[in-house]
């Protein structure tokens, strides 16, 4: 069983390792160049790090199926401990995630603080809640905040991969008229936000564990009998 899953988890972490090279390079270049940009010019600019790691682990979990499931079984790995090695997968690069940004958006602040004078303003995503602005809570919600896209973009990524684009573009259609209908997005905002304190909201992180954990129930449902060959292309 060990010996399975250190398979899939290294042939993941393979996959997965240009791309992040590349994104973090990207990001940390788009950084520098804001503050030279401010340095230069009598100007101020305002960054907030979380969203492009936000939207970057989405598509991970987006990709993940599609490219790494017909090689994973292909290579002999069977499907239950695909599904648990992506889990553990998943929960791992949301906190390397949030490590690396919270040292970064730190380190980002130090700068700001003794060299730009205040021209290059920093937001944490934990400024919009009700928890005090520490490095351990926004570790926290970070940690929080990518495990879920993660898993709902593999949650996704699975239906398409399955079903093909029909498929995929109907289960966005329905989260879609979910989150219209007034009754449900009612009941929604009940359930992950417990209050509200002026512009922050007071978000109830058990929940979202939660929901990302159940995210990945139907994916068993749906890899289980899965053939290697994407729905779209058969």
């Amino acid at each position: 069983m060990l010996n399975e899953m250190n398979a899939v988890l290294y042939y993941l972490a393979v996959d997965m390792r240009f791309s992040f090279k590349v994104f973090w390079s990207i990001l940390i270049g788009s950084l520098i160049a804001m503050a030279i940009i401010v340095l230069s010019f009598d100007t101020t600019m305002v960054v907030t790090t979380s969203i492009p790691i936000y939207i970057f682990c989405g598509i991970t979990g987006f990709l993940t199926t599609k490219e790494t499931f017909p090689y994973c079984i292909k290579l002999g790995a069977t499907r239950n401990y695909y599904i648990l090695s992506v889990l553990v997968y998943c929960a791992v690069v949301a906190a390397v995630f949030s490590m690396i940004h919270v040292l970064l958006y730190n380190v980002m602040n130090q700068f700001v603080a003794t060299a730009v004078n205040g021209k290059l303003l920093t937001y944490h995503t934990v400024e919009a809640t009700t928890l005090t602005n520490t490095w351990y809570n926004q570790l926290f919600v970070d940690t929080t905040i990518c495990f879920l896209l993660i898993s709902l973009g593999f949650c996704l990524g699975t239906i398409f991969y399955r079903f093909g684009m029909i498929g995929g573009f109907s289960a966005m259609a329905l989260l879609a008229i979910v989150m219209i209908l007034p009754a449900t997005r009612s009941y929604i905002v009940d359930v992950f936000v417990l209050d509200m304190e002026g512009m922050k909201l007071g978000l109830n992180f058990l929940a979202l564990v939660g929901f990302a954990l159940l995210a990945y129930l139907p994916n068993w449902g749906m890899i289980r009998k899965a053939s290697t060959v994407p729905g779209d292309t058969r």
